[in-house]
C-alpha cells in the first residue's frame, strides 16, 4: 500500500482554511450588507511535491432586507453597491447604516462620507430631523421638498474584480472600473442582512470536525505501525 503523508498533511490543512471561512462567515451573521465566503481548491497540479492551492470566492447572492424604519438606513436591491470614500480611494458597500456627522455629512458607521454624484452628501437645515429626509427608489435624495444629491450607486461587470478590504467594504483589483447604475434599487428604511444561513454553515462545521478527527486517526494508525515496524525490526539487529 502506497502511503502519501504529504497528500494527507495537504487534505488536513484544507480542512484547517475551510474551518477558518466558516467561522469567519458564522461570525459576521449580524453584520448587515456581509457577503459570504467560499474556499476554493485547485485539482490539477502541474507539481505533486507542492501544496495544493486554495483561493477564496465571495458569494454576492442578495441578502434578505430588513425594515428598522430609521430614515437613514438603506438598501441596495439587486444590483449596485453604495459608494463611499476612504483614504485609499473610494470603495464599495451593501451596508447602508448609515448616519449624519456634526457637520451633515452622511458617513458609514466607521465615520466614511457617503458619495453622491455630485461628491460627499451634505444635509444641512434649520432643525434638521433625520425624518425630513426622503430617498426615492432611484436614490434621489431630498431634504424636505428641496432635491439635494443621488446616491452613487455603482456596480463592476466581473464581482472577481472586488476585493474585501475591512470595515465591510470592497475596492477594485488592478485596473478594473465601476460603473453607475442608471437604474437602481433603493429602499430607505431597510437594510441588507447577510447572505449567511446559519443552519448551513453549521452543518459545514460539523463536516469538517469530522473530516479532520477521521484523518487525525489516519495518523495515528500509520504512526503505530511505523512504530511497531522499527521496533521489530530491531529485534533482529
Amino acid at each position: 500500500m502506497r502511503i502519501n503523508l504529504t497528500s494527507l498533511k495537504q487534505a488536513m490543512v484544507g480542512q484547517l482554511e475551510r474551518n477558518d471561512v466558516v467561522a469567519n462567515n458564522l461570525a459576521n451573521l449580524n453584520t448587515m450588507g456581509f457577503k459570504k465566503d467560499l474556499l476554493f481548491f485547485d485539482l490539477v497540479h502541474g507539481d505533486s511535491k507542492k501544496d495544493a492551492r486554495s483561493h477564496v470566492a465571495t458569494d454576492f447572492a442578495q441578502g434578505p432586507l430588513k425594515e428598522t424604519d430609521n430614515p437613514l438606513d438603506f438598501a441596495v436591491s439587486g444590483k449596485g453597491f453604495f459608494t463611499v470614500e476612504t483614504p485609499d480611494g473610494p470603495a464599495l458597500t451593501r451596508d447602508g447604516h448609515f448616519k449624519l456627522d456634526g457637520d451633515g455629512i452622511l458617513r458609514t458607521q466607521q465615520g466614511f462620507p457617503v458619495l453622491g454624484e455630485s461628491g460627499q452628501i451634505v444635509l444641512v437645515g434649520d432643525d434638521l430631523n433625520p425624518k425630513d429626509i426622503t430617498v426615492t427608489e432611484n436614490g434621489e435624495i431630498y431634504l424636505g421638498n428641496e432635491y439635494v444629491d443621488r446616491l452613487l450607486i455603482q456596480d463592476v461587470e466581473d464581482h472577481g474584480d472586488l476585493k474585501k478590504v475591512g470595515a465591510n467594504l470592497f475596492a477594485l483589483k488592478d485596473t478594473a472600473e465601476p460603473k453607475e447604475l442608471e437604474k437602481a434599487e433603493v429602499h430607505q428604511g431597510f437594510l441588507e442582512q447577510a447572505n449567511v444561513n446559519p443552519a448551513e454553515e453549521m452543518i459545514q462545521l460539523i463536516e469538517i470536525e469530522r473530516k479532520f478527527q477521521s484523518m487525525q486517526r489516519m495518523v495515528r494508525a500509520w504512526d503505530d505501525t511505523f512504530r511497531r515496524a522499527a521496533n521489530d525490526v530491531g529485534k533482529y539487529y
